[in-house]
This record gives C-alpha cells, structure tokens and sequence, in this order.
C-alpha cells in the first residue's frame, strides 16, 4: 500500500512539474520577452529599457511602476547584449540579455548588491562580477586619495596596499573567466584584458626598439574580442574600441587608416552583422569626416567593398547612389593631379573673356589656386576680396602663386563685370560659356562633377606639378597652409 502511495505521489509531483514546465513555455510562446523587476523603494512612475549601440543609448521599451514592479513585455525578439534598466536620469543599472525571459528584485539604495535573480543564467554571475568590483573600489579610493599627500614613507606603504588590491582583482578576474567560459559577460571582461607587452628587442644600433611597444600593441588589440559574437555589438566596449583603434591607434593619414580599416573589417567578417555595422560605420563616418583629406577612405571603402558586391545589405538605389558620390569625390582626392579641363574629346576648352583657352599646366608657378565662383553669387562677392588680399600678401612676401578662377554661370557679360569690380584682371578667368541651338546652356565635360562642384565659391590649392595639396580652403586656410608648407 504504501508503495502505491509513493509511486502515485511521484506521479502527480511529475504531472504537476510537467504542467508547469508547459504553462511556462505557453507563457514564453507569447511573447518574445518578458522582463519582470521589482525595485524596493522605487515609487510609481515609469522605467526605460535601453541598450547600447555604436557608442550610445537607445531606448526600446518602457513600462510603468506600480508599487515599485514593472515587466518589460513584447513580441518582437530583444537582440542579445548589454542592456540598461533607466530608472531616472541619475539611477540606472545594467542587465545582460541573453534569457529573454527572467525576474529581478533589488533596492533602491543599493541597487547592484542588493541584486537577485530568476531564470537567469547570465546575470548573476554579472551581478556577482560587479559586486566584487565594487568592493575593491571602496578599499582601494581612499587609499589613493590619501597616496596625493602621503610623505614617501607612507607612499611606500600605501602602494602595497594598492598593488594587493590590483592582484586580488587580476586573480578574481582570472577565475571568473576560467569558471564562467560559457558566458557572455566572460566575453566582455575579455575584451577589456590590457594586452601584455613583452620586452622590446633590439634594433639595429643595439638600443631597445622603441616603436615595437606601440607596433605590437596594436597588432594584438583585437586579440580579445570574439568577433563572431554580434552581440558584441550592442556593448559599450565594442565601439569603444573601434575608435581607439582607428582615432588613437592610428596616424590621422587616409592611407594609414585605409589598412586599419582593413583589417578591422577583415576580423569582422566572423558575424555578418558585425562586417555589416563595421563597413557601415567606416563609410558613413569618413564621409561626413569634416577633416581635409579623409573622404579618401570613404572612397576606399566604396571601392572595395561595395562595388565588388560585397553589401548586400545596401539596395540597388541606394548603391547608385553611394557610387555616384564616390565616383565625384575620387577625381579630387588630396595628392592626385588635378583634371586638366578637357572636352569629350580630350580638347581643351576653358576660355578668357577674349575667347582665347587655357589650361591648368601652361600655369607656371610653385603654388596654384584653383577658385570656382559664380559671378551673381553673393557669397562670392563677399568672400573673393578676402581671397584677393590673402593672396596679394603672399605674393608681396615672394611667395611664387597664380590664380586660376573658374566662373560656373554663362552669362559673359556678368562674369566680366565681376572681374572687374573684383580687380582681379591679373588672375587668369577663365569659363565654359557654351549654348545649343535653342540658346540653352551647354556644358563642355563633366568637370563640375569631377570637381565636386554643388556650390560657390569652391578654392584648391595645388602644387607645382598641378598636384592637389588642400581642397573646399576658405581665404584663412590659403595663407596658413601655404605658411606651413614654406616651413618645411
């Protein structure tokens, strides 16, 4: 008899567990997340989801508070990563998602210690992490506050204190890693590891290298991230570390950045997300770039990978588009010659007011300036006695530069009377005054494009070989940067 009693109690323990189980799962099925919170002492008001991306916030959810509980729910899938919890503009705390569904409850005064959890499996070893960080820091802040006054004696003492506390971190560290291989947040405390620099060899005078700390540094900066993870992408490291390596780690030159970007974009091609962010992220940013000289990566950039259909991402449309704006910065890129102004027939065709045509190379001098300006254009009205002076000034130092002053409109009667309430008959005007049949006006070549002409007054300046040296200059900028190139 009581045998049957014990097998029908386990049966009905294992209905009720299954029924349990399948009333969780009908739950789950419901909805694609489901996050419930419990801050004590939180009063009623409203919290916000958010998570990060490319080095900011963005909120995704939000949900009110009722004696302080509140429950993100939703049907459309939470991407994995890291995720805040806002709960004002001064308190919010940090969750990873990679359960969906999940409880927390914690306390308004001591929100990470205080932290529980319920069917998560990612957040209390996170939960933990921070803890222990947290309590580090209490010991080690005021040690270091009282190291800024400490006679040398005392300092001694307290950097001990400061180095036990450092290795008491490293071997935590070391052991949650080693313990928690199977989680995300592993994933980031990884990606934050310093990278360890072995001693420096020696060069050729026998002295130890000194550029091998910063060489091998950056070839092993990415050693630590797991670049086939995307949701690496929704932290606040992966950015992070994007910036450094391509703002801090690499010289402020398009060719230098072009082989960062590179090899950036050759790790990324682990995740189709992640190549997709970080091919985006170069294009757009060095397009925009407000520095002389970098739109060289951004046609880098189109070049290599999306016109060999390697952005599948990008629509037909919009890939036009991206190619078409390439194709009218490339021309002009700094260093490259300057396009001599030349017909569909390889004819030149830029005349004077006499009608007689120039080119760009009969110019013979160190410097050129290449000046684009409409002849009714009031920008250009004020900015071209700026110009003028700027370059009177140098010319009165004996600095060997000539004008070429390109007018964009077709009427000649204007543009003669701008040369000459301008005084600048010394320069060399020139103009592309064509008309068809029915008296509309005609272009002679694409040159508008290959200069990336869509506004006046536009200035180049180039070298003696018609070389581009600065481009889109203001009148400040032609006296500045020549100065400095005569330093040199």
């Amino acid at each position: 008899m009581k045998k049957i009693l014990l097998v029908l109690s386990v049966l009905a323990f294992t209905i009720s567990i299954n029924a349990q189980s399948l009333s969780d799962l009908l739950n789950r099925s419901k909805s694609a997340y489901k996050i419930s919170g419990e801050v004590v002492g939180l009063q009623d008001s409203s919290v916000m989801l958010a998570y990060y991306f490319g080095g900011k916030q963005y909120a995704t959810d939000t949900a009110k508070v009722v004696n302080g509980k509140f429950t993100f729910i939703g049907d459309k899938e939470l991407k994995g990563g890291m995720y805040l919890i806002v709960l004002s503009e001064q308190q919010y705390f940090d969750i990873i998602i990679s359960d969906t569904h999940f409880s927390f409850k914690t306390d308004i005064n001591d929100l990470v210690g205080s932290m529980s959890f319920k069917n998560s499996v990612e957040n209390p070893p996170f939960y933990k992490y921070l803890t222990f960080i947290g309590e580090m820091q209490k010991e080690v802040t005021p040690i270091r506050a009282e190291l800024e006054n400490a006679d040398e004696e005392r300092k001694k003492k307290l950097q001990e204190s400061v180095s036990k506390i450092d290795s008491k971190v490293k071997s935590f560290r070391s052991n949650f890693i080693k313990n928690n291989s199977n989680k995300f947040f592993t994933k980031i405390v990884q990606a934050t590891t310093e990278i360890e620099i072995p001693e420096s060899p020696l060069d050729s005078t026998g002295n130890p290298d000194k550029t091998f700390p910063y060489r091998f540094y950056k070839k092993h900066f990415w050693d630590y991230i797991d670049f086939s993870d995307e949701r690496m992408l929704r932290t606040p490291i992966f950015y992070n570390k994007m910036d450094q390596y391509l703002d801090k780690l690499t010289a402020k030159h398009p060719d230098s950045i072009n082989v960062s970007a590179d090899v950036l974009v050759e790790h990324s091609r682990a995740n189709g997300e992640i190549f997709q962010y970080v091919v985006s992220y170069i294009t757009s940013t060095y397009e925009r770039s407000k520095i002389m000289g970098m739109d060289a990566i951004f046609v880098h950039m189109v070049e290599k990978y999306y016109l060999t259909n390697q952005c599948d991402w990008v629509d037909s449309i919009q890939l036009v588009k991206i190619a078409d704006r390439a194709q009218k910065i490339a021309p002009n890129l700094i260093g490259r010659e300057a396009s001599e102004f030349l017909d569909f027939y390889g004819r030149p065709f830029m005349k004077d007011l006499l009608g007689k045509i120039h080119t760009l190379q009969e110019i013979n001098a160190k410097y050129t300036l290449l000046i684009f300006f409409g002849p009714t254009c009031g920008h250009c009205k004020k900015e071209m006695p700026k110009v003028k002076h700027a370059l009177d000034s140098l010319t009165s130092t004996g600095i060997d530069i000539k004008t070429f002053a390109v007018a964009t409109e077709f009427d000649k009667k204007e543009w003669g009377e701008f040369i000459t309430d301008q005084e600048t008959s010394e320069w060399l005007n020139v103009a592309d005054i064509n008309h068809d049949d029915e008296g509309n006006p005609v272009a002679s070549s694409d040159w508008r494009d290959k200069y990336d002409i869509y506004s006046t007054p536009v200035i180049y300046l180039l070298d003696k070989d018609k070389k581009i040296l600065a481009k889109r200059i203001t009148y400040k900028q032609i006296v500045d940067i020549i100065s400095r190139l005569e330093e040199n």
